[in-house]
């Protein structure tokens, strides 16, 4: 059995170790080709993580030269090229007077030059690539901050004394990248937009102590101190809008879904209060809601009734009527597009 010296390339740039041959002059090569990467990663100068819509992300060199060794272990040559949907992240390993060295990250394979790799090890180096991606992401400077309390309209720009505090803070996030979030942001949905210098951050807050920032088709997430919400519920305190009616529905403590003409809903009922999970739902619900488009009076043809939303209020239960097409709160009606699916799958209500 003979292979091409490229498929030796990835688990030895990974691991420090060759593919196994069948021959001595495989074995030969394996040598001279160690010896060549070594040299090669020698004269690495800087890594980088390329996220798939072209944000790039510096990595610390001497830590990420130190973990390397351990990367690469399980991986084989596979026939099934990595597609490009499957890409999540590109490492770039810029070399002194030698062209980079590129590899393209997915979560079940990565890709060298012409080869695809695959095995228990392209999870655990993605997953690693991941969580570098996930610290190096985090500004080391702040200087700008746009804040917008998406809810509520409404935007403030950071001062200087406000920019430093922020930094500070997202200084001291912890990254949670290993664990599947389910989190909603709460409301009001602050937004934070922040100039970081080499490159623009979106950072959202989900929860007075989470946060998440996307980096192409990936999502971070962060632990954080709870001081940066009790600041932005300062600089944007949260309040009532006026002259909205689905605004009052973000303070529901409880949400029911009743079936009134579709056999494919289930009933359910759940609290919008007993945890951040089910709360952020709550309020996602009503986002979505407030995206329909009112109209003037009853649409000629609104289509059949498939379920109705009931929000337990203060004031009261209110109910909203869901169609195929439209929905009704009261004797207003909305357009929408494809939202009766949308909130079913929000709330687990097909059967």
């Amino acid at each position: 059995m003979k292979r091409t010296l490229r498929a030796y390339v990835f688990p030895v740039l990974m691991a420090g170790l060759l593919l196994a041959g069948c021959s001595e002059g495989v074995k030969d090569a394996e040598s001279d080709m160690k010896k060549q990467l070594d040299a090669d990663l020698r004269a690495v100068e800087k890594v980088t993580v390329l996220s798939t819509d072209g944000q790039e992300v510096p990595l610390a060199l001497d830590e990420f030269l130190k973990e390397l060794p351990e990367q690469g272990k399980d991986l084989q040559v596979s026939p099934q090229p990595l597609k490009r949907d499957e890409i999540r992240y590109t490492l770039v390993l810029y070399r002194q007077k030698l062209a980079p060295l590129v590899v393209e990250v997915g979560k079940q394979a990565s890709q060298y030059g012409e080869n695809t790799y695959r095995g228990p090890g392209a999870d655990r180096f993605y997953q690693w690539i991941h969580r570098k991606a996930g610290k190096g992401l985090l500004p080391t400077a702040v200087q700008t901050a746009v804040v917008t309390a998406e809810d509520l309209g409404q935007t403030v720009t950071l001062g200087t004394t406000q920019a430093k505090f922020l930094q500070g803070v997202l200084a001291a996030a912890t990254p949670l990248s290993d664990e599947k979030i389910d989190q909603y942001p709460l409301y009001p949905n602050y937004l934070l937009r922040i100039d970081a210098g080499d490159r623009s951050l979106h950072v959202s807050m989900l929860t007075p102590t989470l946060v998440s920032i996307p980096f192409g088709r990936e999502t971070h997430y962060y632990s954080i101190q709870g001081s940066l919400f009790s600041q932005l519920t300062q600089w944007l305190p949260p309040r009532r809008t006026e002259g909205d009616a689905l605004d009052r529905l973000f303070q529901a403590s409880k949400i029911r879904i009743e079936p009134s003409g579709d056999v494919s809903v289930a009933s359910v009922e759940q609290s919008a209060t007993e945890t951040t999970v089910e709360q952020g739902k709550a309020h996602q619900c009503v986002r979505l809601l407030k995206g329909g488009v009112a109209i003037a009076g009853q649409p000629k043809s609104p289509g059949n009734e498939r379920y109705r939303l009931i929000f337990s209020v203060e004031q009261g239960d209110v109910t909203v009527h869901v169609y195929d097409r439209h929905i009704r709160v009261n004797d207003t009606w909305y357009v929408h597009e494809h939202l009766d699916d949308k909130l079913l799958t929000l709330f687990g209500g097909k059967k």
